[in-house]
């Protein structure tokens, strides 16, 4: 097991007034020099001045290496117009040949064909290579700092991606990223990276596009990559998709402990008949349609590293996250992001990094859902943790396609020992409870909840937890648990007082109380009960089911250490129950006028058998409400008469 780090750093709430959109984002010219107003911060979303920026079809204004890559406004790019393409059509793979050229442009372009792997296809490219800075990259075949790779599939002479390097302050490490997607040699969108952390990393590439692998990309530190739509009617950026992904290293590690991502759609778009739209390539791919002028933010995922594991050792380790399905208009203070040597349009759309959570934590939500990591499920293999044996996912932790539809959520989940929690009432806020029945953090005002119980460390399927607010109050009142193949709940406790203790939103809080407070009491009241029932009935635990309460972290034994409570409370019930059920239904009709007060007290009779009986009944309504030490104490009343039932 992983030591749990010690330092519980509290999240810095963005400051700063609202600013009001611009609805132009076209480049100033007095006397022929570009005016850019405020100066852009180098590789910080949200810092350069609204309305600032060269559109496509803007390219003669910039640099030259903005002008060689020019596009038409409705963003069309074909090499057949460059004077160098009948020689690159005749180049062989391994070929290459450096574009003549004058004055700053001199020396500096390269075109080559190649072999790739492309999406586990073999193709073969004509690569255009341009050293933006003139650093002498060509001579190495280009670097990744400043250089930009225009890539033709086939070598037809259209272009199909652009990998765009840019370094704005100079230090030879990218601050951003640019990988362009064409179809039919027409611009449709783009991902964009963010390396907010220096490491230099954002994404990783097969075939001059995204590799599709994440985990070799940079999910780790505070990073953030984002998703832009071509806007060909004024050659301009609008949101889409994944806009952003970010990543929020809270305690200066290097590792992820916050991760958000945002689903940007057309407010338009119908969930019934789109109803994963934000991950759908042939729609932000697709031709731009009159509905992407208007953009909305439809779902945000939002986790959280609840027990401070992330580390290298063990990375991307998301233990809770919200799913919040709503519909806003994308439209956000500082979200127009200029950046001086990203090639036309120069301004991209994206909330940035540093007020994203602050708007997570109020964003209006239609309807929520909580999950919860509690274990592993050893039917899917859906991360890359150290531990084959431990799926994570720099995803984070949220929603599936099963009993509630939620639009938009994604994938890939896990199934199996991840507790879900819904609620259908609106909220602009993100709101938590404590409950002492079950000693888990809730969300506060859903309705239902469930976990399916198994399938980790190969033992295979046990059962299911739900739970019911049936009140109304917005706190669970009811919990139903079903044996695997049982129609009907093997145990139902309803409670009148639920024990709540709200709980102030402030993640790094909510991670301390639970990992100080809520985790060892549970623990600690688990093995005392456990230690009560175990000298009544013995109960042998399958070997991965105790396996799981012995390794692994806190959170996940715990719910191990849970489920072996449960089940040894099933056994232990059961043969007590069927003891004295025995006894009472075989009893001969006035059976006491046959015993002394002595024998009815101290042997296996109706007497005993219905005084069991009763203990019993006082255990599960004790069990049920989580008062674990009264629970011990009437199992100290049965010890004895179980006794009498050998």
């Amino acid at each position: 097991m992983h030591s749990m780090k010690s330092a519980w750093k509290r999240r810095q709430k963005p400051e700063g007034r609202r600013q009001k959109r611009s609805l132009s984002r076209r480049v100033l010219l007095v006397g022929g020099a570009l005016v850019v107003g405020v100066a852009a911060m180098a590789g910080c979303a949200g810092t350069g001045a609204a309305g600032v920026g060269l559109a496509a079809g803007e390219e003669a204004r910039g640099a030259w290496w903005m002008r060689e890559t020019a596009l038409t406004q409705d963003g069309q790019f074909d090499l057949r117009t460059k004077a160098w393409w009948s020689q690159a059509a005749e180049l062989k793979v391994g070929e290459q040949f450096i574009v003549g050229a004058e004055g700053d442009a001199a020396g500096r372009m390269l075109v080559r064909r190649e072999r790739l792997r492309n999406r586990n296809k073999e193709v073969e490219a004509i690569v255009w290579v341009i050293d933006d800075d003139g650093d002498g990259s060509l001579q190495a075949g280009g670097d990744r700092h400043s250089d930009c790779y225009v890539v033709d599939y086939g070598g037809d002479g259209v272009v199909d991606r652009m990998v765009d390097y840019i370094d704005n302050n100079g230090d030879k490490i990218p601050d951003e990223m640019d990988i362009r997607y064409f179809v039919d040699g027409e611009l449709r969108q783009v991902w964009c990276g963010l390396d907010l952390d220096g490491d230099g990393a954002m994404w990783d590439l097969a075939g001059y596009e995204y590799s599709g692998d994440f985990f070799k990309s940079d999910p780790y530190g505070d990073n953030m990559i984002y998703m832009n739509k071509f806007n060909p009617e004024d050659g301009t950026w609008v949101p889409i998709s994944e806009c952003p992904f970010a990543f929020y290293d809270t305690d200066g590690d290097g590792q992820s402990e916050v991760t958000i991502r945002i689903s940007a759609v057309p407010l338009a778009y119908d969930a019934a008949t789109d109803p994963d739209y934000a991950n759908d390539a042939a729609r932000y791919r697709g031709v731009w349609g009159p509905e992407h002028r208007r953009m909305g933010v439809v779902n945000v995922r939002y986790s959280f590293d609840v027990d401070n594991l992330s580390s290298d050792a063990m990375p991307l380790h998301y233990d809770f996250g919200f799913n919040l399905v709503g519909a806003t208009p994308y439209e956000y203070p500082g979200m127009e992001h200029f950046s001086p040597k990203r090639r036309p349009p120069q301004v991209t759309v994206v909330i940035p990094h540093k007020t994203l959570r602050a708007m997570c934590d109020a964003y209006p939500a239609r309807e929520t859902g909580f999950t919860w990591h509690e274990q592993h499920d050893d039917t899917i293999s859906i991360g890359d943790a150290p531990d084959p044996a431990l799926d994570f996912r720099w995803e984070g932790v949220f929603w599936i396609w099963e009993r509630r539809f939620m639009e938009n959520t994604g994938g890939p989940n896990q199934k199996w020992n991840v507790r879900r929690e819904w609620s259908q009432r609106p909220a602009d806020r993100r709101e938590l409870y404590y409950s002492g029945v079950d000693r888990r953090i809730h969300l506060v005002g859903a309705e239902e909840g469930w976990i399916e119980i198994g399938h980790f460390n190969g033992l295979g399927a046990l059962g299911e937890l739900r739970m019911f607010d049936t009140d109304g109050n917005g706190y669970f009142d009811r919990w139903e648990v079903y044996r695997d193949g049982g129609a009907r709940p093997a145990r139902v406790t309803t409670v009148r007082d639920e024990k709540v203790r709200p709980l102030a939103w402030d993640y790094e809080a909510v991670s301390q109380f639970y990992m100080e407070t809520v985790l060892p009491e549970a623990m600690a009241a688990n093995a005392k009960l456990l230690a009560a029932m175990a000298g009544v009935v013995a109960f042998e635990a399958p070997g991965p089911l105790q396996q799981a309460t012995e390794i692994g972290s806190l959170n996940n034994r715990r719910f191990a250490q849970d489920v072996l409570r449960e089940w040894h409370y099933f056994v232990l019930r059961e043969q007590l129950m069927a003891k004295a059920n025995k006894v009472l239904r075989a009893a001969p009709m006035n059976e006491f006028r046959k015993l002394t007060p002595e024998q009815r007290r101290t042997t296996a009779c109706t007497e005993t058998a219905w005084q069991m009986v009763r203990l019993l009944e006082r255990l599960d309504v004790v069990y049920g409400q989580g008062n674990f030490d009264e629970a011990c104490a009437v199992l100290s009343e049965l010890k004895p008469l179980r006794e009498l039932f050998q």
